[in-house]
């Protein structure tokens, strides 16, 4: 077994989300894309639900609110959104305190390997 540690730096909560969640959707082939990302860290990062954060996000990011429309559903899809009636959060399954420090530990097995 290779063991590899890296260790990175990161200036805010949201950019530590970013980070979080494009590591999570390459590890587990979910296809997210940099604005799907980008939704979610934002959300987390002002610590609202996504819901919330539509318009300033389309204001932030030059998107339209169609475009959010589409990420919000892809996303609840890949079950990393969830809908409580109107309000839309990241699913808290997903969830931890993004202002502490993050250690990920990956096992990928080789399943050729037996």
């Amino acid at each position: 077994m290779i063991v590899q540690k890296i260790k990175t730096n990161v200036a805010s909560s949201e950019e530590l989300a970013f980070k979080y969640f494009s590591i999570l959707s390459i590890v587990n082939d979910m296809g997210m894309v940099k604005r799907d990302v980008q939704l979610i860290s934002y959300a987390v990062g002002q610590n609202k639900d996504v819901s919330a954060i539509k318009e300033e996000f389309v204001e932030k990011f030059g998107s339209s609110m169609a475009t959010v429309g589409n990420i919000i559903s892809k996303l609840y899809k890949l079950n990393v959104l969830k809908k409580d009636k109107r309000n839309v959060s990241v699913n808290p399954k997903l969830l931890f305190d993004f202002e502490d420090h993050l250690a990920l530990q990956i096992t990928m097995m080789n399943g050729a390997k037996g």
